[in-house]
């Protein structure tokens, strides 16, 4: 059954899970940076498939890199607890990876078109597969040039309206490798159910790998203070659904041109 009330928030507990991401190179002040590939724990994970693949972008809780935890046998998952603590102030997110893909090129001016590229999984912010409140981030596993473009992705929005257009102005300066950047959507629009293709407007000048992830904000977490933890509980954090088989995943924004050693624990609690 559902938690509704505190006796079943705290029966619910399970046990916290260790978070430590050791620090990464950052591109710096207000940038954000993926933890997906750093070490610790979770582990690090992948690349997420070529956007040529086919199939197998849809990560779920038992890819590696993922939060791990098991659905429940009834009731609903939240994000009950946060305690941690940041080398660098900045802000920690929290997110569901709902789909993701690798391989864009920075170098190519034609459309690279997904294939088969599918829908998201009933993970949006009402549990279901329309893309509501689902974000659409950029993700750079290869460094690509420093020549300015226009980077654009097609997709299909909330409503299902297909040919919609998500641009990002990638400055005349390389991303480093490791940084995400939110694409801006439509005007009207309010999230993404699929992505059909990326063209970036001109050559970048070095070839880069630039993935796609599309994201459901589960929880912010604020590093005011280095070094020191900080304890939210499940009322401050506004108990956040965690629907079943989400790939949980942190994501940091950087006040330096580093993230920080990242450390502390995340506790979910079912019921």
């Amino acid at each position: 059954m559902a938690i509704t009330d505190l006796n079943g928030l705290i029966a619910g507990m399970l046990a916290p899970y260790p978070i430590f991401k050791p620090s990464a190179t950052s591109e710096g002040t207000g940038t954000w940076h993926s933890l997906w590939k750093v070490a610790g724990a979770p582990e690090a994970g992948a690349n997420p498939p070529l956007f040529s693949a086919g199939s197998g972008y849809v990560p779920n809780n038992t890819t590696l890199g993922c939060l791990p935890f098991t659905n429940p046998v009834g009731g609903n998952t939240h994000l009950a607890k946060s305690a941690i603590a940041g080398g660098t102030v900045g802000t920690l997110i929290v997110y569901d990876r709902l789909w993701a893909c690798s391989g864009f090129g920075t170098v190519i001016t034609t459309a690279q078109n997904v294939t088969t590229p599918g829908t998201i999984p009933s993970r949006d912010r009402n549990g279901a597969a329309l893309g509501a409140g689902v974000e659409l981030w950029g993700e750079v596993y290869t460094a690509p040039g420093a020549t300015a473009a226009t980077w654009t992705v097609s997709y299909t929005d909330q409503d299902g309206n297909t040919g919609q257009s998500a641009t990002y102005a990638h400055p005349a300066n390389a991303e480093s490798v490791g940084q995400m950047f939110r694409f801006n959507l439509a005007a009207g629009d309010t999230g993404v159910r699929a992505v059909a293709s990326f063209t970036a407007s001109v050559s970048s000048g070095t070839a880069g790998d630039i993935g796609i992830t599309l994201v459901r904000r589960i929880a912010e977490i604020p590093i005011m203070v280095a070094n020191v933890a900080q304890l939210f509980d499940a009322v401050a954090l506004g108990l956040p659904r965690i629907y079943d088989s989400s790939c949980l995943a942190l994501m940091v924004q950087c006040s330096t041109t580093n993230t920080g050693p990242i450390q502390g624990s995340l506790a979910l609690a079912q019921g």
